[in-house]
Formats: C-alpha cells, sequence, structure tokens
C-alpha cells in the first residue's frame, strides 16, 4: 500500500476522540457568549469564489490559499479568511437588515502555513463582526467583547490562565512612514521589523538603505511604544507634524479612558508596534494573548474600507479568536477537568429484542452502547477492553445485569 495512504497533507490533523472535545465544548460556550449579546450566527460556505479574497487590502497570498475549480473552471478557493466572507454576505443578504449588523461565526478556516513550524492549515476560529453603527461604540463594544471571550477561555479552564489585550491604532505607524516615502521594498521591511519588534535590524536596515538618520531614530523607538497609557504621551513626541499619527493617538487615547472608566483596563496593554496581518485594518487594532500558547490568539480590529470591494460604503469591526490553537495547547498545559460518565453495554441475544434494546438504551439515563455481538461472553470480554463499567442483557422475561466492574 502507498505511504500517501496513511499520511495526511502538511499542516493537517486527525483528531481522535478527546482530542476534538476542549475545541467543541469550548466553541459552544463562547458561541452561546455572543448569542447572549445579541450577535446572529452566520455559516458561510467552505468554498469561496477567488475574486471574493482578491483586493488590493487583502494580504493574504495567493500562494497561501488552497484552490480548485469548479465545474465551469471558475477558480474557487477553501475559505481562508472569516470576515471577508462575513463582509460579503451583510453587502448581499443581509443589505436590507437593520444597523448595525451583529454576527458571529464559528467555523474553520483554510490557510497554508507560510513555514514549516508546525502550524497547522486548517484551524477552528470563532469570533464577531459590527457593521454600521456608531464607530466609536461599535470599537469599543468589540474590545470589550474580546476580552470577555478570553474571559471565558480563562474561565473554561479553572479560572488560573492570565490573559491581556494589546491595543493599537492602524494609522499610527502608517501616518509615520506615509511621511517618510519610502520606496516599497523598504517600506516592507521596515513594517516587518515593527511587528516583530526588532529594533537592531531597523537600524541596521536604515544604515544599509541610506535612510534618513532622524527618521529612523523615530522607527526605531516605535517597537518600544508598548506598556501602560504613559506611551502614548512619548509616541507624540515622534510624531509632531505628522497630522494622521496625532488623530490615530488621540482616537486610541479616547477609547482607553472609556474603558478605563468603566474597569476594563487592568488587562489592556497599549502597544503602538501592533501590524496586523490583514492590511484592510484602518482604525483601532487588537490583538489578543494568552498563558501557553506562545503567540497571538485573537486578533482584530476596524476595517472600513473592506465593505466598498462588495458594493456599500460601510464602516465595521471585529475580530477572531483561533480556537484550535487555545484548546490544544492550554488543554496540554492546563488540562481539562473532565466528569467521567458510566458506560453500559446493552447486550441482546434474539433478534426479535433489538427495539426493546434499544428502549431500554434511550431511558436508561447513561451513556449506552449497544452490543454487536452474538454472544454475552464476547459483549463481557469487549466491556472489560473498552473502559465500559457494566453490561446489561435485554432477554424475553426481562432484562438484568450481567457483569460490572
Amino acid at each position: 500500500m502507498s505511504v500517501k495512504r496513511k499520511n495526511i497533507p502538511d499542516g493537517m490533523r486527525d483528531m481522535i476522540y478527546s482530542e476534538n472535545k476542549a475545541e467543541k465544548v469550548l466553541g459552544e460556550k463562547i458561541a452561546a457568549l455572543y448569542e447572549k449579546r445579541g450577535y446572529g450566527c452566520v455559516v458561510t460556505p467552505a468554498l469561496e469564489y477567488y475574486d471574493v479574497f482578491n483586493f488590493d487590502s487583502q494580504t493574504i497570498p495567493e500562494e497561501n490559499m488552497f484552490k480548485l475549480t469548479d465545474k465551469s473552471g471558475r477558480l474557487v478557493v477553501m475559505r481562508p479568511d472569516n470576515t471577508t466572507p462575513m463582509a460579503r454576505i451583510a453587502a448581499t443578504r443581509l443589505q436590507n437588515a437593520p444597523r448595525p449588523l451583529k454576527l458571529y461565526y464559528n467555523q474553520n478556516v483554510f490557510r497554508i502555513s507560510k513555514d514549516y513550524s508546525g502550524k497547522r492549515s486548517e484551524f477552528a476560529q470563532t469570533g464577531i463582526e459590527i457593521i454600521g453603527g456608531d464607530s466609536k461604540r461599535a470599537d469599543i463594544e468589540a474590545v470589550v467583547t474580546a476580552l470577555r471571550t478570553l474571559r471565558e477561555v480563562s474561565g473554561f479552564y479553572g479560572g488560573n490562565v492570565n490573559y491581556k489585550l494589546e491595543l493599537g491604532h492602524a494609522h499610527f505607524c502608517k501616518a509615520l512612514l506615509d511621511a517618510a516615502k519610502l520606496s516599497d521594498e523598504a517600506r516592507e521591511l521596515v513594517t516587518k521589523y515593527i511587528g516583530a519588534k526588532n529594533s537592531s535590524s531597523l537600524e541596521v536596515m536604515g544604515a544599509d538603505n541610506k535612510l534618513d538618520t532622524a527618521f529612523m531614530e523615530k522607527i526605531r523607538q516605535i517597537p518600544r511604544l508598548y506598556g501602560t497609557k504613559s506611551v502614548i504621551a512619548k509616541a507624540r513626541e515622534l510624531c509632531l507634524g505628522v497630522e494622521n499619527a496625532t488623530y490615530a493617538l488621540d482616537y486610541l487615547e479616547e477609547i482607553y479612558d472609556i474603558l478605563d472608566a468603566n474597569g476594563f483596563s487592568e488587562n489592556i496593554s497599549i502597544d503602538l508596534a501592533t501590524v496586523n496581518d490583514m492590511d484592510y485594518y484602518t482604525g483601532v487594532v487588537f490583538r489578543g494573548y494568552i498563558d501557553y500558547t506562545g503567540e497571538a490568539v485573537l486578533g482584530g480590529g476596524r476595517y472600513d474600507n473592506l465593505m466598498s470591494n462588495f458594493g456599500t460604503d460601510e464602516g465595521a469591526t471585529g475580530f477572531g479568536l483561533n480556537l484550535s490553537v487555545v484548546a490544544d495547547k492550554l488543554s496540554r498545559a492546563v488540562g481539562v477537568e473532565e466528569t467521567t460518565e458510566k458506560k453500559v453495554l446493552v447486550h441482546y441475544g434474539d433478534t426479535s429484542l433489538l427495539a426493546k434494546a434499544l428502549n431500554y438504551i434511550e431511558n436508561c439515563g447513561n451513556v449506552a452502547v449497544l452490543s454487536c455481538f452474538d454472544s454475552v461472553e464476547k459483549a463481557v470480554e469487549y466491556a472489560k477492553n473498552s473502559g465500559i463499567s457494566k453490561v446489561t442483557e435485554v432477554t424475553s422475561s426481562g432484562i438484568a445485569e450481567v457483569w460490572q466492574e
């Protein structure tokens, strides 16, 4: 037999028995949180036309998408992102629904991993989108809901898992880089190093490319603009005369002050080096971190230009949580307390007793397994090797327990 028949593609994973239980149950708990807050569930197809994701500000490279063709020869892709399909459906089937439109999703994303770091190319993601409405209030709600989502994760693992949300603004770095008039190549490198908080590489890159020394000194300080609200004041010194950057800081400070006044700042940090992977963000951006994961597990922000790709002029904000990473890494590190249910194996000798056996299974109140054996001895042997606590036999004269661990 070919080895390929036994293996699965890179980035994919079989999930057997309890391996997917935490992900499923956690996803249901978070979905219940969103339902309680008035968000409506939307499920989009796993296959979308490539054109849905092919626009200027979309930064999922084509090579990171799983591509196929439909029966007409049109290029289709496995869903590489959830926010874009939400925008599509808001602009089509839900175009006449009252605004703000509040949606949530709990479905898989398919995206070819960029490297060989073991990252999954299929993962479960849950999140919310708020389309339309007052921008400031929608941003505040998105941030608060993200915090509540992270708290729900922490609670699922006993409440002792720490979490934090890093808050920034997409226009802060963008405005400074626009003012510098960098080449596309230099801009891409600077953005990369800022996102990685790599000040030393920024210094080397500035020297190698003979970039303006005063400008590079400012840029090198951006990765250090992390912490309490005080970093906003430090940032103001870097962007004197850059109007868009000043506006970004004003708006960010206003959002933070509202959150702080309402008791939500304990788990929030300011990070002005936050550079999201998706280029469509236009305002407040944020990333969520939680113990034991080693990476951002939640990301989102305001994306006011995305809807225009579908023919509408609406602002929107939202976020997504990588359920697969959270459930996998936290379940390994912390574990989930599970109640072990007693299982009973229900055996019936004569096939005429099948209906009676099934009726017992449906009403016994336990996890019940229907026997597939022709003798009670084989049924007992199977139960002993399968974690089943007892065997019950259905006969024409009644129901009797024949074995118990």
